[in-house]
């Protein structure tokens, strides 16, 4: 089976601000169905920017965001990404409702599910992402990372690294094994391929085949937060 070359998405997604706060609602075939129903989005090659964009970004950004490179599937019990939780819709709401018209989805007579994360969380990933790339930098061009920084990774009394003689070495041991961790968190596995027609192949890590316990759900091949940590390995890796 020939590798992805594009994420996966959702066939619907929408956005909905409340009092129980702001949330990314999105909707796929039902089990059962081919990669549950997901629809493919865009190559991934830009995708930890325009992620790392969402901190801070508006609502309406995530809606335009997960069509293009998918969803993460943070779980509001859990708080870790590729576990899903499936959503009812609220009192006196119909599904289709929360989706716009001439969706994927319009006249489908074929089951559908419907998932939702907290915005929440992905803003605060992708504060997390964008902290350790920064420090990252620093410590490659030999640097220690900014207290602030590291406060944030580590917990408030990693700042103290930054004024150790050996501050440089233990951060970056320190990042390795963060890193190392959001990996094996994933389940994440290495993929090689070498897409045709390109001139050279490709590493890169997928949690495809990873199902949750609560529903059995599998994530498709190339979804999005395995590609995030690939992206996040290279950056840091970069020379």
């Amino acid at each position: 089976m020939t590798y992805p070359r594009t994420l996966a998405v959702p066939l619907d997604v929408a956005v909905r601000e409340g009092g129980d706060g702001e949330w990314v609602f999105w909707r796929v075939r039902g089990p059962g169905n081919v990669d549950y129903g997901f629809a493919r989005g865009e190559a991934p090659e830009g995708c930890l920017e325009a992620f790392l964009s969402l901190e801070e970004a508006p609502l309406a950004e995530f809606t335009r965001f997960v069509r293009r490179f998918g969803v993460l599937g943070i779980s509001a019990t859990h708080g870790l990404p590729g576990v899903i939780d499936a959503s009812a819709p609220r009192s006196g709401e119909n599904a289709d409702d929360l989706f716009p018209r001439r969706s994927l989805t319009e006249g489908w007579t074929v089951p559908l599910r419907i998932y939702q994360e907290p915005v929440g969380a992905w803003r605060s990933m992708a504060g997390n992402l964008a902290t350790a790339l920064r420090v990252g930098r620093a410590l490659r061009a030999g640097e220690p990372g900014d207290g602030a920084d590291l406060a944030r990774l580590f917990g408030d009394e990693a700042a103290g690294l930054a004024a150790s003689s050996r501050a440089v070495g233990e951060q970056r041991v320190r990042l390795g094994e963060l890193v190392d961790g959001w990996l094996r968190e994933a389940g994440v596995r290495p993929v090689f391929a070498w897409p045709f027609p390109e001139d050279s192949p490709e590493l890169a890590v997928d949690g495809q085949g990873e199902a949750s316990e609560e529903d059995g759900f599998v994530w498709p091949a190339r979804s999005l937060y395995p590609e995030l940590l690939t992206q996040l390995v290279r950056e840091l890796g970069a020379t």
